[in-house]
């Protein structure tokens, strides 16, 4: 990434040779591949400039820039908070008359009437990462963004194909069920509830292919994800989702679900619930495998993070599930090129993949590890 100060000088001298730019201020960074000529522009926006995820989503568009002819510029706030510096680099991008936008919106009621002005100007927008949900300016063609209860089953199937888990929830009875719990932040975020859908909806498939337990899985906890099976309960997926966002409410959650009799393991769907269960397992010590209180309970997360990496890389965590940030900047550039062309284009899931102790440190997935 540039410094700020060369960046400075780089808008300055957009503005000057384009009088139309109406270059804002206040950019937090922001790149530009060199030697652009005669090569269609496309700016890609991401909610923050400087996180690990987005660093990656750029790495991704700038390696489809380069394969497609593209002149490609990044930017971004220098805080997902500071939305009026995203919808102020929104706006230049807009005067700069770019083949294409590509655009992660920190705020999308907030970029609407920006997005107004990129329809009117011919500018065709694609969302990436969770782009720009609702908007109704007609600007945002396509998105780039993961399938989400794709990926939450991606996590069930990988659970449920460890032998020691199938064995665990094998010794499943009416009289002791085996449970596998789930925290969820909330119940009303889309990402998270479709991640809860497709683990749920895998984990029930798995778990019945197992001798004995057709017909025998319930799923209770919260009204949303309710299903009651057909014959007496072996095997109770449980969801619990915490009054508050808070931290302290999660870790209260994630406590409670570790004393559940029968514990099996434990599916935390997104890195906020994931740091709870680390907080409430003393920084995930009491998961270890050998002598830790909580030794026998298998606990699967979702995205990356500092300490969720260490907790796989550890063993503590089973394994988690991240999504593909290369991939979503990959495709966003693809989908801004059709687009600019006037091709038909459609939503794009970026897919998700697993990881554990045994891979943790391949290239391949290494780079998707965001903290």
């Amino acid at each position: 990434m540039k410094t700020r100060k060369t960046v400075a000088l780089a808008l300055s001298a957009t503005c000057m040779l384009a009088a139309l730019a109406g270059c804002g201020s206040g950019d937090s960074g922001g790149s530009s591949s060199p030697g652009a000529g005669d090569k269609p522009k496309v700016i890609i926006i991401s909610k923050s400039y400087q996180n690990q995820f987005y660093q990656a989503a750029f790495k991704g568009a700038q390696d489809a820039a380069d394969a497609l002819g593209v002149d490609l510029t990044t930017n971004g706030p220098d805080a997902e908070s500071n939305i009026p510096q995203q919808v102020e680099q929104l706006a230049s991008a807009v005067n700069q008359r770019p083949a294409a936008i590509a655009l992660a919106a920190s705020d999308p009621n907030a970029v609407q009437d920006t997005l107004v002005q990129a329809k009117s100007a011919g500018i065709p927008v694609i969302g990436f990462d969770s782009g720009v949900p609702g908007d109704q300016s007609g600007a945002v063609v396509a998105t780039a963004a993961t399938d989400n209860e794709v990926a939450g089953a991606n996590v069930a199937t990988n659970l449920l194909a460890n032998a020691d888990v199938q064995k665990a929830l094998s010794a499943g009875t009416t009289d002791k069920p085996a449970v596998i719990g789930v925290l969820a932040q909330d119940s009303t975020s889309g990402s998270i509830v479709q991640r809860v859908n497709g683990f749920v909806d895998a984990a029930v498939t798995e778990v019945e292919k197992l001798p004995g337990m057709q017909d025998a899985v319930d799923v209770s906890g919260q009204e949303k994800w309710t299903k009651p099976s057909s014959s007496p309960a072996k095997v109770k997926i449980v969801v619990t989702v915490p009054p508050t966002t808070s931290q302290s409410d999660i870790q209260a959650a994630a406590n409670t679900i570790l004393s559940t009799d029968g514990l099996v393991s434990l599916f935390a769907a997104n890195q906020d619930a994931v740091n709870g269960v680390i907080s409430a397992t003393g920084d995930a010590t009491e998961l270890n495998r050998e002598t830790g209180k909580y030794k026998d309970i298998f606990v699967v997360g979702f995205d990356a993070g500092a300490s969720q990496k260490a907790a796989v890389a550890s063993g503590a965590f089973l394994g988690s599930v991240t999504q593909d940030p290369y991939q979503m900047g990959y495709k966003a550039v693809e989908l801004a090129v059709a687009a600019s062309k006037g091709e038909a284009v459609a939503d794009v899931d970026t897919g998700s993949h697993w990881y554990d102790k045994s891979n943790i440190t391949d290239p391949q997935i290494a780079i998707l590890l965001y903290d």
